[in-house]
């Protein structure tokens, strides 16, 4: 066996030897070289100081006397240098010397080897200090690590002698655990708060009595009063013939875990903004109010109510008036549902409901124990009376109302999202009548919907397969009869229903926001038919009026799309009219502005549609870049029924040449209305007296025969 063999390391380990005979030093250095070993030497201890602090060897030999410092004081120093608390240090004594080998300890010293020294096995016996030193330091290192990991993890451990009852605690803070000093076993339970105590006791000592394991949580009181939740389990631990000997168990403080875990359900259950049960919360709140009504025989209401024009605010004032609004309403809803007194609901609980932010502006309230429907419409006012009251927020007094719909449990449903959504039903029925105000839901709502949801799908339907076709009106001028203008009019050949006139699917479209695409494609179609006849010279001097609804009509993204529009079709901007009614416009009267000024300039003519109606403003004449007023045809149908209608007529006309307009009356379907509206100074005329809308084919033969002409 080569000394080589002798040493795990790859490198050979520095063995410093101090002893003040040189001869001892000789010797030594040639025992441990042959062994595998690299050999510094020291004559002294000041030395050995010295050579340690620059070359770091894995192992010392200190002869007991030497000159100067002693191998006892050298061997104290070495343990107090960087690096020097865990490092072999062999002391060489005389053989007898057991004073020696006693002090050697006291200071120290790792192990000793007594004189005469044994040449032969001295490489075998450093070998071997070597190594148990290396393993003492892995070892050290290694519950330094499981100490920092314990810490960081806010982890301990405890093991219990099952035959003699002995306890000990592994953990730099006992106390950090709820644990008192000393650490036995009845210390595991000392602070655990007495509401956990008794049960954390019994879980734990019959694990321990019965050898099995177990897993417990439970509260702790530390000192300052602070409380931690500890989670404490243990296991058995069977010894080499599988007896069982101990239980060990981990104790770990897990509230900040806990609290994580705690926010975890918050957020899965709660609204951020509002604090309000979210809709996930409020369906595990139904099966226990289902359950208490088939139990009692009363009924649940569901109601959805949202504020009447909300986005008005946030548009306006911003999300954060916007979100301080809602976090307002949300107070005062609360306090009308706390109110149990003022809600005449017979033997109704204090918590027998649940109130739910499902989004943006709406709400959900789930309440039981109604023992009539007749209670739920007192609830219904005192929201909306609650709502109704102004608020002030950032120097902004804001004024809003609320619509509510309501389904009843079990007459409207028996399952949590079908009352939800008959009472979004509901509510709509309540804005459609006006809003600030609520309805109950009836099946014939449902049917509407559906009947609304197929016009939807139909709609869509409509578009792609090519069923949507345009008719055009003529109209004529007063001053010579003649053609002068068309209107184009959308129709709807279904392959059911026949054909479907604008009246049945255009303010379904416009609520739906459908009208956008069904304005494009009138567009489209409309500059595409008059270039066509632009090019067979049928339109000579025409112009092609094209009617443009919609709520929350787009202008500037409007004129964009009509310029793609007109490149495309190659019609001459001057031959087309837009025809847009004052709502329209009115929408944002200052973007409205810009943008008709903007296509007037391109050559487009704009007319106001449909005056007369709603609240028509002469103003308006004044406001917005026109060039035609075409007058409603209610309006016309009711010049007959008074001089005081014909008296306005007239006056409408007037005002409007004064301002430059050119005035077009629709809906003229009399000769009394004729001869009427002839004498108001009108400059054309439209109406089913003179041509009803007429298919593209049969527009295109009267073009072309000229046949158009009013006497």
């Amino acid at each position: 066996m080569t000394g080589d063999s002798l040493i795990d390391a790859q490198k050979a380990p520095l063995v410093l030897v101090a002893d003040d005979d040189f001869s001892v030093r000789l010797q030594v250095r040639a025992a441990l070289e042959k062994a595998g070993f690299v050999v510094a030497e020291a004559a002294g201890g000041e030395e050995a100081l010295a050579l340690f602090a620059q070359q770091r060897p894995e192992m010392v030999l200190l002869d007991v006397l030497m000159p100067g410092i002693d191998g006892f004081e050298t061997c104290r120093r070495l343990r107090r240098l960087p690096g020097g608390s865990d490092l072999p240090v062999v002391m060489i004594t005389g053989l007898d010397d057991y004073e020696s080998i006693h002090h050697a300890f006291e200071a120290g010293a790792t192990d000793f080897i007594a004189k005469p020294i044994n040449w032969a096995i001295l490489g075998y016996r450093v070998r071997y200090i070597l190594r148990s030193g290396r393993i003492l330091s892995a070892l050290k290192k290694n519950q330094q690590r499981l100490a920092q990991a314990q810490s960081i993890a806010r982890l301990g451990h405890w093991e219990r002698d099952l035959a003699s009852g002995g306890f000990a605690f592994f953990s730099e803070n006992p106390a950090g655990f709820g644990l008192c000093d000393p650490c036995h076993f009845e210390a595991l339970f000392a602070n655990i708060l007495p509401e956990d105590r008794a049960q954390a006791q019994k879980t734990i000592e019959e694990a321990c009595r019965g050898e099995r394991p177990f897993s417990i949580n439970y509260r702790v009181r530390l000192a300052g009063g602070k409380e931690r939740i500890i989670h404490n389990q243990g296991e058995i631990v069977l010894d080499e013939v599988r007896q069982c000997r101990s239980m060990v168990g981990t104790v770990q403080d897990i509230t900040e875990i806990k609290k994580a875990e705690e926010q975890i359900r918050y957020l899965a259950s709660y609204d951020q903004l509002t604090g309000l049960a979210n809709r996930a919360l409020l369906r595990e709140f139904w099966m226990e109010a289902k359950a208490q009504s088939l139990i009692t025989g009363t009924k649940v209401a569901v109601l959805c109510l949202d504020l009447d024009h909300f986005k008005r605010i946030n548009d306006t004032l911003g999300h954060a008036v916007g979100d301080a609004a809602l976090k307002i309403i949300t107070a005062r809803l609360k306090s009308v549902l706390r109110q149990s007194a003022s809600i005449s609901f017979s033997g109704m609980e204090a918590s027998s409901y649940i109130l739910s932010r499902l989004g943006g502006d709406e709400f959900a309230i789930l309440v039981y124990g109604i023992k009539s429907q007749e209670d739920i419409p007192e609830l219904a006012y005192q929201i909306m009376q609650n709502v109704d009251r102004p608020l002030m927020i950032v120097n902004h007094r804001i004024v809003m109302s609320t619509s509510l719909g309501i389904s009843v449990f079990p007459e409207d449903g028996d399952d949590i999202d079908i009352l939800l959504k008959n009472a979004d039903i509901a509510l709509f029925e309540a804005k459609q009548k006006g809003r600030n105000t609520f309805r109950f839901f009836r099946q014939e709502m449902n049917e509407a919907v559906k009947a609304k949801f197929e016009l939807a799908n139909s709609l869509q339907n409509a578009l792609e397969n090519g069923e949507f076709v345009l008719y055009y009106q003529p109209q004529f001028s007063v001053r010579n009869g003649r053609l002068n203008s068309m209107e184009a009019l959308i129709r709807w050949r279904h392959p059911e229903w026949g054909l479907v006139p604008p009246g049945r699917f255009i303010p379904f479209a416009e609520e739906s926001g459908f009208i956008y695409q069904i304005n494009l494609w009138v567009l489209e179609e409309a500059c595409r038919q008059a270039q066509e006849w632009v090019g067979k010279g049928l339109l000579d001097g025409f112009l092609m009026g094209v009617n443009l609804s919609g709520r929350n009509l787009d202008l500037r993204l409007l004129k964009n799309s009509l310029h793609g529009i007109l490149e495309r079709t190659g019609l001459d901007p001057r031959r087309l009219e837009l025809e847009l009614t004052e709502n329209v416009m009115m929408e944002n009267p200052q973007e409205s502005v810009a943008v008709l000024n903007e296509l007037r300039a391109d050559g487009i003519s704009i007319a106001i549609d449909d005056f007369g109606t709603g609240h028509s403003s002469l103003s308006h004449l004044q406001t917005f870049p026109l060039n035609t007023l075409k007058i409603d045809r209610s309006f016309v149908q009711n010049l007959e029924k008074g001089r005081k209608n014909v008296d306005l007529l007239y006056s409408i006309v007037g005002i409007a040449k004064s301002f430059g307009l050119k005035v077009v009356a629709e809906g003229v379907e009399t000769e009394e209305q004729l001869k009427v509206v002839r004498r108001s100074r009108v400059d054309d005329l439209q109406g089913f007296l003179f041509s009803p809308p007429i298919p593209p084919e049969e527009m295109e033969q009267a073009l072309i025969s000229k046949r158009f002409e009013v006497s």
